[in-house]
C-alpha cells in the first residue's frame, strides 16, 4: 500500500488530463450523477459535453396529478428523480407512452368549436414543449377525457425533433373504427392512414414506415407516410404456442432490425405467459419473421406497443438476454423482469406505486433543434 502523505491529501484534482475525466464520465450511467460530476469544476464541465452524455438507460416514469409531479425510477442508481411542472400543463396518464426524450400531451380543454389540445411534446428535463397541430374533434369520436376509449397515442419517432419523425395517434372515428392520425414537427395540420382493426397490436415508426400489427389476424401492415398507402403485407410466422392476441404486442428497433415480441402461452415457468421475440427478416424480396432463440447481449425494455433496446456493455451491471416489462400483480402495477434463457418472470424491486411507462432523459433535443420550442 502506498503511504498517504500531505502532498497525496493536497491533490488538485482539477489537474487530472481531460481523456481520464472523460473516461471517468462514461462509467456514470445516471443522468443526473454525470450532471452533478460536470459541477465540480470548470475542468471537468468543459471536458465533458451535454451532447455527450454516457449511455442512458430509460427511466421509469409515474405522474402524481395532486402535485403536479414527476417521479422517475433509474434502474441504474435505484434512486428516484422528482420533478414538478406547471398545473395548468394538464398531463394526463393515457397520453403518457415511451417517447424517448419526449412525452406527449393533450390538455383537458376545449380551445375553440370542434377542437381538443392543443397537443404538444414535453420534455420534463428541460421543461420545453414543442406544440403539435390542434386535434380536430370529428377525427374523435367523443373527447378522450370524458370517456375510457381508446384515444392515445402509440407511436413517436425516435427522436422527433432531430430527425423530423412522426407523432401518431390511434383513435376512435364516429363509426367506431380505428384511424391513424400523423403529423410532424412543424405541420399545420394532422393526416390521416386508412381505417382499420388496429386495436391494442404493435406499431412502431421505423425507416421512414408505419409499421402496423393486425390484432385479428397477426398480418403487419406497412404504411407508407409519403403516399399514404399500403406497401407491403408480412404474413405472421408459424406461432408454436397459443398467445394473448393473434400477432405482436410490442415492436423495437434494435441494432438496425426490427423485433416483433409476443406474449406466449406456456412457456414461461413461472406464470402463464412468457415473451418470444421474431425478427423481421428479408429473403429474396418478401419480409418474414424469423423466431429469435436468445436475444445474446440484447436488454428490451418494452410498454404500450414498443420499446426501446440496449447492450447491456452499456446497461451498467444489467445482465443481458432479457425483457422489462410492466404487469398487474394483485391489482397493483410493478416491474417485471424476463429472463430470456431460463423462461422466467420475477419482479424488479421498484418504489414507485405505479408504472406508467418509460422515459429516455435527455438534456440537448431542444437545444441543439432548429425547431422554435
Amino acid at each position: 500500500m502506498v503511504p498517504m502523505n500531505d502532498k497525496t491529501l493536497d491533490r488538485n484534482w482539477e489537474d487530472l488530463p481531460p481523456e481520464l475525466i472523460q473516461s471517468i464520465a462514461k462509467q456514470l450511467g445516471d443522468l443526473v450523477e454525470f450532471l452533478h460530476f460536470r459541477l465540480v469544476c470548470k475542468k471537468w464541465r468543459s471536458a465533458t459535453t451535454l451532447s455527450s452524455p454516457p449511455p442512458q438507460l430509460p427511466w421509469l416514469l409515474n405522474f402524481d396529478y395532486n402535485s403536479s409531479t414527476f417521479h422517475f425510477y433509474s434502474l441504474s442508481t435505484c434512486k428516484v428523480h422528482t420533478i414538478h411542472v406547471e398545473k395548468n400543463l394538464g398531463f394526463y396518464h393515457k397520453w403518457m407512452i415511451p417517447s424517448y426524450h419526449y412525452i406527449f400531451n393533450c390538455r383537458d380543454s376545449f380551445t375553440g368549436i370542434g377542437a381538443v389540445g392543443p397537443p404538444f411534446l414535453y420534455n420534463p428535463l428541460t421543461q420545453k414543449s414543442i406544440q403539435l397541430p390542434f386535434l380536430n374533434v370529428s377525427h374523435l369520436m367523443q373527447v378522450p377525457f370524458l370517456n375510457d376509449s381508446h384515444h392515445f397515442p402509440f407511436l413517436i419517432g425516435p427522436n422527433p425533433i432531430r430527425t423530423q419523425e412522426c407523432v401518431a395517434l390511434m383513435t376512435n372515428t364516429k363509426s367506431n373504427k380505428k384511424q391513424i392520425l400523423f403529423c410532424r414537427p412543424g405541420d399545420t395540420e394532422w393526416s390521416i392512414i386508412e381505417k382499420g382493426p388496429y386495436d391494442d397490436g404493435a406499431c412502431l415508426f421505423y425507416k421512414g414506415m408505419v409499421y402496423i400489427n393486425m390484432d385479428d389476424t397477426g398480418v403487419t401492415k406497412v404504411v407508407s407516410l409519403v403516399t399514404n398507402s399500403i406497401v407491403t403485407l408480412i404474413p405472421p410466422p408459424l406461432f408454436s404456442t397459443g398467445g394473448s392476441r393473434e400477432g405482436f404486442s410490442y415492436f423495437v428497433e434494435s441494432l438496425g432490425v426490427l423485433l416483433g415480441v409476443r406474449w406466449s402461452k406456456g412457456i414461461c415457468k413461472t406464470h402463464v405467459y412468457g415473451l418470444e421475440v421474431y425478427q423481421l427478416l428479408k429473403e429474396n424480396i418478401y419480409l418474414k419473421w424469423a423466431k429469435m432463440d436468445t436475444l445474446g447481449d440484447r436488454i428490451l425494455f418494452v410498454s404500450s406497443h414498443n420499446g426501446y433496446s440496449f447492450s447491456a456493455r452499456e446497461c451498467g451491471g444489467l445482465e443481458g438476454n432479457c425483457i422489462y416489462y410492466k404487469a398487474l400483480d394483485d391489482d397493483r402495477e410493478c416491474l417485471m423482469r424476463y429472463d430470456f434463457e431460463k423462461c422466467v418472470a420475477e419482479q424488479v424491486p421498484c418504489p414507485l406505486a405505479k408504472v406508467v411507462t418509460w422515459f429516455m432523459p435527455s438534456l440537448v433535443e431542444s437545444i441543439e433543434s432548429n425547431v422554435p420550442v
